[in-house]
């Protein structure tokens, strides 16, 4: 979809919709006050008998009746001013293009909301909101979609325009919704691998997925393959895939932003189960469906790094994924079975759906010991605890570096992937001990997502400084519902909040 930048007020904009912020009990301003008055000050009037209360997400779509160029309005709630932060703008500007949308807008305009916060900031967040808002996984749908169903699924916007009031600000904004458009692009790519489905989203094809990726994008890319991992000692990961007739594949993409560095660089990696069966410890069959989606790390590591070599910041990336299939084939791994892994350590396995620790397990071994990768940032739809503790808004945070886990907290506020730091107490790891190896997979339910970030903690090589995001309920790949920006299901997290981490260390050098 086209995004532009342009001078210009609502009023005279001659698309086919148009979406007017709105702040809470407050008289109109600026080009809200303007459409207001084309419209015969039916805006305000509306505000003062509280029939439109301008709250925070709340938003309504009219036709203009021939009062204005454009045929469509959405009015957009923008809360109380003292309120207003940077993610309000992302959600009002999804909104209000919705809106447009279900009225069966095309080409439409909108302008920036913004109170007291950096223009370009808010700028860029708007364009995020456009794009993210307006996302919809409709690959699978075919022309009798259109005879079975009548409603405006099938309506799309063809561009947005965002007003601004000064051709000063032509060149910053633009800019800024440059990278806005990447930033939710590569958020919408995360979208669409974690909504394939499994059949069509085997690690092989995952892996081809973000080939492509990487020679569009001018990445190294490779491959470690059921052999490769063999002579790695990968018996973690390799345990996991061997239960299915899809084999695994170790993901690796990587960025030089910065070829004279002597240092490793930032390692992003991600969980990718293509399929989570929960292996012979087999998951109830209600909700098996959703598993599709196990894989959303994966999506988000491969979709921050084509946000990364587009974006371009002085810095080394590499980006991991540990592709594979938990299912139970007759050669499955089983309840008792002992894993050696690649550092060396041995792994009782006491519950085979616990299997997204132990490919992340390899993987930050590589990452740290062979890649010598520092800091490392793992993602992973790992527990079912990690709901129970935060339900679906935010992210669990593990760390062994607090000012790790305070600066994606910090980011989390700016992006709206929101991450809250849990606690890793040494006395949680004792629940893994281990009467036959040196851990066990799983330490039970009692302190879960806990228990499951010491384990892949165990294998992060000493002097790196690691943090494990357990995305579970903020993936969105269970019963969520549709608000704003966010995707009913798969919402791409926490693609930003790594590509934002890496333009932080970049410009902190």
């Amino acid at each position: 979809m086209e995004i532009n930048v342009e001078v210009g007020n609502l009023t005279q904009w001659r698309g086919d919709g148009i979406a007017v912020n709105v702040f809470q009990n407050e008289t109109l301003q600026g080009q809200a006050a303007d459409v207001d008055r084309a419209l015969g000050g039916e805006i305000q009037r509306a505000l003062d008998s509280k029939e439109f209360s301008a709250r925070y997400t709340i938003h309504s779509a009219f036709y203009s009746m021939g009062k204005l160029p454009a045929a469509r309005v959405a009015i957009v709630g923008l809360g109380k001013r003292e309120k207003f932060k940077l993610d309000r703008a992302r959600r009002a500007a999804a909104d209000g293009v919705k809106a447009l949308r279900k009225l069966g807008a095309k080409k439409v305009a909108l302008t920036i909301a913004n109170q007291g916060l950096e223009l370009t900031e808010v700028a860029q967040a708007t364009a995020e909101g456009v794009v993210m808002g307006l996302f919809r996984f409709q690959r699978y749908y075919t022309e009798a979609a259109n005879e079975l169903w009548d409603d405006d699924f099938r309506n799309q916007i063809e561009s947005a325009t965002i007003l601004v009031d000064d051709a000063s600000q032509l060149t910053s904004v633009r800019a800024a919704v440059e990278r806005g458009k990447i930033l939710g692009e590569a958020n919408n790519f995360a979208r669409i691998l974690a909504n394939e489905p499994s059949n069509h989203m085997t690690p092989l094809l995952l892996a081809e997925q973000a080939r492509v990726m990487a020679e569009k994008n001018g990445l190294e890319f490779y491959v470690i393959d059921r052999a490769q991992a063999e002579k790695f000692g990968m018996g973690a990961f390799l345990g996991v895939a061997q239960g299915s007739v899809n084999p695994p594949a170790m993901i690796v993409m990587r960025y030089w932003g910065d070829p004279d560095s002597k240092e490793g660089g930032l390692g992003l990696i991600g969980k990718g189960i293509t399929f989570d069966s929960g292996g012979i410890s087999l998951k109830p069959s209600e909700g098996m469906e959703n598993m599709k989606g196990d894989m959303s790390g994966g999506a988000a590591t491969i979709a921050a790094m084509q946000a990364i070599a587009q974006l371009k910041p002085k810095i080394n990336v590499t980006g991991i994924v540990a592709a594979a299939e938990n299912m139970p084939g007759g050669n499955a791994f089983k309840p008792g079975d002992i894993l050696h892994a690649m550092n060396g350590k041995t792994i009782e396995i006491n519950n085979t759906d616990a299997e997204g620790r132990l490919v992340l397990a390899d993987a930050v071994a590589y990452a740290t010991k062979e890649l010598k990768l520092n800091p490392v940032l793992d993602a992973a739809t790992l527990t079912g605890a990690i709901v129970v503790a935060l339900g679906i808004y935010r992210t669990g945070v593990f760390s062994n570096d607090d000012a790790l886990a305070e600066t994606l907290y910090e980011i989390g506020e700016k992006t709206g992937e929101k991450n809250w730091q849990m606690p890793m107490d040494d006395e949680y790891r004792l629940s893994l001990r281990s009467e036959w190896a040196d851990l066990k997979n799983s330490g039970g339910r009692a302190g879960g997502a806990i228990t499951g970030a010491w384990f892949i903690r165990s294998f992060v090589e000493s002097g790196a400084k690691w943090a494990h995001l357990d995305i579970a309920g903020a993936a969105g790949i269970g019963e969520a519902k549709e608000r704003g920006y966010i995707n009913k299901w798969g919402t791409g997290t926490p693609t930003r909040t790594f590509v934002e981490f890496a333009l932080q260390m970049a410009n902190e050098k």
